[in-house]
């Protein structure tokens, strides 16, 4: 296996990983899919061609006229959206490493090209915030560490063994004989899985140790690349949920804490209110404008305080709707301290001020769903007659003839239970089916109507919009909820996933006023449950099967990588300090009783209470204490001393081709040539090879013998390789021939 083309091919691939990680995350991002295919088929390409004949690549010119031109597509791509400049800045970067594919690379253009990798995973880890853009960072990182390894070797080689001298701008071409034919055995693997993990692990203790801001961690240069939730909109087609229903990318991610922080037992399938929807018209649902803002009071710990609580963490992936999401009654939502979640006083809609990006927060809700939700504002009779009752009239008759029946057995001013009675008939008559088609049997009838009369088969979105019409058909004010129902729950990580499949619809009814005067909205949910979970389940294929592992990554990396901030680090370190606090007593303790004890048996008023036996016995112990730090000091010199000297003492281990080494130091010591402390062997021997090359008197003849010694002795050192009888005669006789040489002058 030729090892220039083992590295070419492996730089290539590392380059192909760090424009992967680049564009791991496609939202927003105009054919960016399409980058590290095309990077992977030029660099394909360019092993089949330029690398092999160099002759076959690009002109000067025509490189230099590409780069240029690569400054006018930056341009353009910029003022189509300039919110991208940092994404557009690492497209730019993979057209020039695109041209560079195809110039003949010296060792300079490799660094160069490694350097514009490196900018590609940075601007990656910048710009993308979805946890895939985690596992291309660790498979470059990976890759990086093979290639630089590589690349050591094949610059080395290229210094000590090229017939001409190298230099730094000339293209790297296979030598005339492979240095490394049996590199790539099982322990030159073993090492570099050595070096990998220390590598990867002194990254890891360097990223856990570095100070943090609070909510630094998830801040971006710039605009961010968002999704767009369907269906949390100012205005909803019917049926436009169902987009989302069949999509399997995550969401947000949730912790669960009680009251006083400790881990807690998510609720079974909860209800992560979104938006609510009140004027609904031929099909289509508006939410009403953002009025009466409130923000939350501070959660008190003690005082009304005795109501049961559930905490939830939330990281939200970075979307382009300002709804947040949390189980009502919500008691508190805390953000970041420049971004504090806000309330909408008319429906109870919490929402951010900055719609775009990534946000962390902190929801508090109340255990029990009777309690209204503080903050909120109890309807006046304009808006219960004009908006939560509204409803055109012929959508009105029709959907009242199909209620009246199932209601007339309940008295009118027990609204309750009629809701009930028509949550139950969507829910559990087994009249109506769960299904993500959606078409119409009767396009004249409003949609609404036509799932209830004819179809009746639909999803969520249509189960809710009919239970909310039909309340306000039997004068009971309503409005729909968008949101997401349960998520996906990983034992490994006590954390829940919401993804875009979880998203569901149900219904709030208005049941009047408590003695405070707060409004009491109660949820029905008429989807029938059994179905919508199996359709959920569906979603996503053969990769739901590993859904606890992928989670298990997507944890790690939105919480302790991406969300890594102070508190987590306090939280992480504060094992530690306590450990160290209670070392630091311990021995506290232990000065202070020998500082105690020494005080009292000795102690010495003056120079004369030293003549005394407790004096001598001071003395003695303190010269001895004296002594053996002396010696201890001494030793560890002369070791250090040795170690940097290196071992010149022969041992029963010490193998013929170390022998023949130390005879060749010798040798050419005596003509004032030494190997300096910073200088390999490799190096060592070039050198002596110069040296010979420029004698007079023969020693061109000789001028390879010192390398081909340190080639040998290279072999036994480090590759642990036996040395045949022939090599072992072969080396004796060159450096006979080797002092012969260097002797004649002296001769002479």
């Amino acid at each position: 296996m030729n090892s220039l083309l083992v590295y070419r091919a492996s730089f290539y691939v590392m380059m192909t990983l760090a424009t992967t990680a680049l564009s791991a995350d496609p939202t927003d991002d105009r054919g960016g899919w399409l980058l590290p295919p095309l990077v992977a088929a030029a660099g394909l390409v360019a092993f089949l061609t330029v690398d092999r004949k160099p002759e076959w690549s690009l002109p000067s010119g025509l490189a230099t006229l590409l780069g240029i031109g690569s400054l006018g597509m930056l341009y353009i791509e910029y003022s189509m959206d300039e919110t991208q400049a940092i994404r557009c800045l690492g497209h730019w970067l993979v057209f020039l490493q695109l041209i560079k594919y195809f110039l003949p690379k010296s060792i300079e253009d490799d660094w160069v090209l490694f350097l514009v990798g490196l900018m590609q995973v940075l601007i990656g880890a910048v710009i993308n915030v979805g946890d895939q853009v985690g596992v291309w960072l660790f498979l470059w990182a990976v890759s990086a560490v093979w290639v630089l390894g590589q690349f050591f070797l094949q610059r080395e080689a290229r210094r000590f063994l090229s017939p001409t001298p190298a230099r730094a701008r000339a293209p790297m071409e296979p030598l005339r004989e492979d240095p490394y034919r049996r590199l790539f055995d099982f322990a030159y693997f073993t090492a570099t899985a050595r070096v990998l993990a220390l590598t990867l692990g002194l990254g890891f203790f360097v990223f856990l140790l570095l100070p943090r801001q609070q909510g630094a961690t998830r801040s971006r240069f710039g605009p961010t690349s968002t999704k767009h939730l369907t269906g949390f909109d100012e205005e909803v087609a019917l049926g436009q949920l169902g987009e989302i229903l069949e999509n399997d990318t995550a969401v947000m991610t949730v912790e669960f804490q009680d009251r006083s922080r400790a881990p807690a037992t998510p609720p079974v399938e909860p209800l992560w209110r979104g938006v609510t929807l009140n004027n609904y018209d031929k099909g289509r649902w508006r939410r009403q404008n953002y009025r009466q803002t409130r923000t939350f009071p501070s959660f008190r710990e003690k005082g009304a305080d005795a109501r049961k609580v559930l905490r939830q963490l939330v990281k939200l992936e970075a979307n382009d709707s300002p709804t947040l999401f949390g189980i009502r009654p919500f008691v508190e939502v805390i953000g970041g301290p420049r971004q504090s979640p806000n309330l909408n006083g008319l429906d109870g809609t919490v929402f951010r001020n900055e719609a775009r990006g990534p946000y962390d927060y902190e929801v508090i809700s109340d255990l029990d769903p009777t309690v209204p939700q503080l903050g909120e504002e109890a309807p006046g009779e304009d808006r219960i007659k004009n908006v939560l009752l509204g409803v055109a009239p012929d959508v009105k008759e029709a959907l009242k003839a199909v209620a009246d029946p199932i209601v007339e057995k309940i008295p009118v001013d027990d609204s309750l239970a009629r809701a009930r009675a028509l949550e139950a008939y969507f829910r559990d008559s087994q009249t109506f089916a769960y299904s993500l088609e959606m078409s119409s049997v009767d396009d004249s009838l409003d949609p609404v109507v036509d799932f209830v009369v004819n179809r009746k088969e639909g999803h969520c979105e249509y189960f809710a919009s009919a239970l909310a019409l039909m309340l306000r058909s039997i004068d009971i004010p309503s409005r729909m909820v968008n949101g997401f129902k349960g998520g996906d729950w990983n034992e490994f990580t006590q954390s829940m996933t919401v993804r875009q499949k979880h998203a569901h619809s149900w219904v709030e009814a208005y049941m009047g006023r408590n003695r405070q005067g707060q409004p009491i909205w109660v949820s029905f949910d008429p989807t029938p449950g059994n179905e919508r979970e199996k359709s959920v389940a569906q979603v996503g294929g053969l990769a739901s099967n590993f859904r606890g592992v992928t989670d298990l990554f997507r944890y790690v990396w939105v919480f302790y990588i991406l969300g890594y901030d102070s508190n987590r680090q306090a939280k992480l370190y504060s094992p530690v300090r306590q450990l160290f606090q209670q070392i630091r007593v311990g021995y506290g303790i232990i000065w202070k009783w020998a500082s105690e004890t020494f005080a009292r048996y000795f102690h010495f008023g003056s120079l004369q209470s030293l003549v005394s036996v407790k004096g001598f016995i001071a003395s003695f112990l303190f010269l001895c204490v004296l002594a053996a730090g002396t010696r201890g000091a001494i030793w560890l010199v002369k070791r250090l001393l040795a170690r940097w000297r290196g071992s010149t003492d022969d041992n029963q281990g010490a193998t013929a081709g170390i022998l023949f080494y130390r005879r060749l130091t010798q040798l050419l010591a005596d003509y004032d040539l030494k190997r300096s402390p910073a200088e390999t062997q490799g190096e060592f021997a070039h050198r002596a090879f110069r040296f010979l090359s420029g004698r007079g008197d023969g020693g061109q003849e000789v001028a390879e013998l010192p390398e081909k010694v340190v080639a040998a002795f290279y072999q036994v050192r480090f590759g642990h390789l036996d040395l045949s009888p022939e090599t072992l005669e072969e080396l004796e006789r060159s450096l006979d021939v080797l002092e012969t040489r260097l002797s004649e002058p002296a001769a002479r």
